[in-house]
């Protein structure tokens, strides 16, 4: 095979790869691709948004495996376009709805067929902080063991002192 030949089979076979990473940097947002042996560093990953609006999905785990696009087959130019699924990261989920699961056990998933928003923090311990408003326009439930505001209880710890047993009405709207 000629030289000309020979660089043109590389080119070609380099401008779509499966590799695995290796090992990410955050700070830069790059992850070094393990194709067989071949390491590559300083490959970026796509990202969904990446302009006024941005999104970051934290980066790869080592192992994970992912396909890589590279203009003119030159791999040192290469993009993380996205993940594979495979037997050690399987799929999240097997059905229509949207699903992410998070390395502690966080599961994120919208049912299509109920309309709810289910997260499911059990695994890791986590809560949901909100900084801003909230508004909630129906029924609000709580089924934990009790409610707190700024620190004190207004569940099942909150006696109201000076009210007479009966059945007269403590204040407010009835």
């Amino acid at each position: 095979m000629s030289y000309a030949l020979a660089q043109m089979d590389r080119i070609l076979a380099n401008l779509i790869k499966i590799g695995r990473v290796h090992s990410i940097d955050l700070d830069a947002g790059t992850a070094t691709v393990d194709f067989d042996g071949e390491l590559v560093a300083g490959l970026e990953w796509s990202k969904t948004r990446a302009g006024a609006d941005r999104s970051w999905n934290g980066g790869y785990t080592k192992g994970e495996q992912v396909l890589v696009l590279s203009p003119s087959g030159d791999l040192s130019q290469g993009v993380i376009a996205f993940a594979i699924s495979q037997d050690a990261f399987p799929n999240a989920g097997d059905s229509e709805n949207p699903k992410h699961i998070y390395a502690d056990g966080t599961v994120v998933e919208y049912n299509k067929a109920s309309n709810t928003l289910n997260i499911d923090l059990s695994a890791s311990g986590g809560k949901v902080v909100i900084n801003g408003g909230l508004v909630v326009n129906d029924l609000v439930e709580f089924n934990g063991p009790d409610v707190k505001h700024q620190g004190k209880s207004i569940g099942k710890d909150h006696p109201h002192k000076g009210v007479q047993p009966g059945s007269g009405n403590s204040g407010g709207v009835v």
